[in-house]
């Protein structure tokens, strides 16, 4: 409202205050014309009282006009907060006068502070129902994820283990093993776009439709057509990125179908982590027909496959670079020598993606899965010991069950046993601190050599190569003497050693 539209008390004060001085001077005046001198001291008596009567009318009529109106509004205004009343009097509100625009303020500051508290209690109940839905989406996608597996003989076989990181929940996650049958194992990875209960529902229809596919003896590449046909007549407004494979205990067969999901990698026996270049084909449930075809490859002791959704190869740092792009890769390579089991490989590579992103809200959650095959056969096996001398027993015994299991006389296991014993004890006095030694043990088919191969972080220096006399010199001369062929390769962090020895 203008200035000059509103009536304060002020503009109504000076009328008030001109009309009760002019009554005073007509009255003084009519005083003045009918005093006597000898009545003036009663005339002016009664001009002081009539004055004093005018003045105390005004200050009624004033009390009357500016309190009483006030004393309203605060009346008004306590019924109105303790919730005996919806609003102010609609007197007060159309009056013409300062009270009246002092009430529409309050009014209008009143109805401001209704809208801000309606608006705050519906942001409030749409975070609770917001949190409850993550919650329970949460809950979901944690039923999905996999029991202990059983412990049967083939179990001894491979080491899996899976994680997830829920960051954000923006999307929906999911790791799965289980075993098809004593001797098959299937893994599967994947992710769906959206981390609302409809996509975590549409999570576990197509793991347990995967689970029922394979055990009903579908093969790969029909189970992932049947699981693609069924979640698109589901309706195609969500698609699952998945990487489903199977795993033969007995003699490492690995079969895989990559249906969205990022490439595997691979670390081949202690070797540096590669990524396995396959087609990639549609999500399913994203197109009608799609045909799948397998992808195969023959796990050796000491492979390891490293799975994992887009989420964790998406995470970017300052400068907008994807984790997947190259520091994923060094990381896993980085692994290798600290000879984490797979729990802490999984921790390790959690914890250094989520210090390489920069910001945490980009983090819409991720899978990841690892799987090491650890059966050995008659051609190839190895022993993975702490670099001490104290495990020097281990090595043999292992030695000893390597040359029984390809029937090596005992008299050649002696003085090849003797040899690595030897290289065990060098290679343990020049690694590094607190880190490992691999001995592998290769046997010819026809069993008339041995391949023996010591693998350690020895910092590029080889131990055969000693300058010191006495004890070292001494079995440097033992090994050459007893190996036909001595080669020593270093390497960017594991060194190697490598021994043949004919048996004759």
């Amino acid at each position: 409202m203008k200035k000059q539209q509103r009536k304060t008390l002020s503009n109504r004060v000076l009328p008030q205050c001109i009309a009760v001085a002019a009554v005073l001077i007509v009255i003084d005046v009519l005083l003045v014309l009918l005093m006597r001198e000898e009545n003036q001291a009663v005339t002016l008596l009664c001009m002081a009282a009539a004055d004093v009567l005018a003045a105390v009318w005004w200050i009624h009529c004033m009390r009357t006009a500016a309190d009483e109106p006030l004393d309203e509004l605060c009346d008004a205004l306590d019924r109105y907060q303790s919730g005996e009343a919806v609003g102010l009097d609609r007197q007060l509100l159309d009056r013409e006068d300062g009270i009246g625009v002092l009430a529409r303020a309050v009014g209008q500051l009143s109805e401001e502070d209704d809208e801000r508290l309606d608006e705050a209690c519906r942001e409030a109940a749409a975070q609770a129902e917001s949190r409850a839905r993550r919650s329970l989406a949460e809950e979901i996608s944690q039923s999905a994820l996999p029991q202990v597996l059983p412990d049967i003989p083939s179990r001894a076989n491979f080491e899996v283990a899976g994680q997830v990181e829920r960051g954000m929940g923006k999307d929906c996650q999911f790791y799965d093993y289980f075993f098809i049958d004593p001797g098959l194992l299937c893994v599967v990875i994947g992710q769906i776009p959206g981390g609302s209960i409809a996509e975590a529902l549409f999570m576990v229809i197509a793991q347990t439709t995967i689970r029922s596919r394979l055990r009903q003896g579908r093969s790969l590449e029909e189970t992932m057509a049947d699981v693609n046909a069924q979640l698109y007549d589901l309706g195609n407004q969500f698609c699952l990125n998945a990487l489903v494979a199977t795993l033969s205990t007995s003699d490492g067969r690995f079969t895989y179908v990559n249906a969205g999901q990022q490439l595997p990698l691979l670390m081949r026996n202690e070797d540096r982590y590669e990524w396995l270049e396959s087609p990639v084909y549609a999500p399913l449930g994203m197109n009608e027909n799609v045909s799948y075809r397998s992808q195969e490859l023959r796990l050796k002791q000491g492979d390891r496959i490293f799975l994992h959704t887009a989420g964790l190869a998406s995470l970017p740092d300052r400068d907008g670079a994807a984790y997947g792009a190259q520091q994923l890769r060094a990381d896993l390579n980085t692994s290798r020598s600290q000879n984490m089991e797979s729990e802490q490989l999984l921790h390790f590579i959690s914890d250094s993606a989520l210090v390489f992103c920069s910001d945490s809200s980009a983090n819409g959650g991720f899978a990841m899965l690892t799987l090491l095959f650890c059966k050995g056969d008659k051609e190839l096996a190895h022993c993975d010991v702490p670099a001490q001398p104290e495990y020097a027993g281990e090595v043999t015994e292992f030695l000893k069950k390597q040359f029984s299991d390809n029937g090596i006389d005992r008299r050649h296991y002696a003085r090849e046993a003797v040899v690595v014993d030897e290289i065990f004890a060098l290679c343990c006095r020049k690694a590094e601190k607190g880190s490992h030694v691999m001995v592998e043990c290769g046997v010819a088919p026809d069993a008339q050599m041995v391949n023996i191969r010591v693998t350690a972080v020895l910092g590029g220096v080889d131990p055969m190569e000693t300058e010191t006399a006495g004890t070292e010199e001494n079995a440097v001369s033992f090994i050459r003497d007893n190996a036909e062929y001595i080669t020593f390769k270093p390497g960017e962090e594991r060194d190697t050693i490598t021994i043949v020895s004919f048996l004759s």
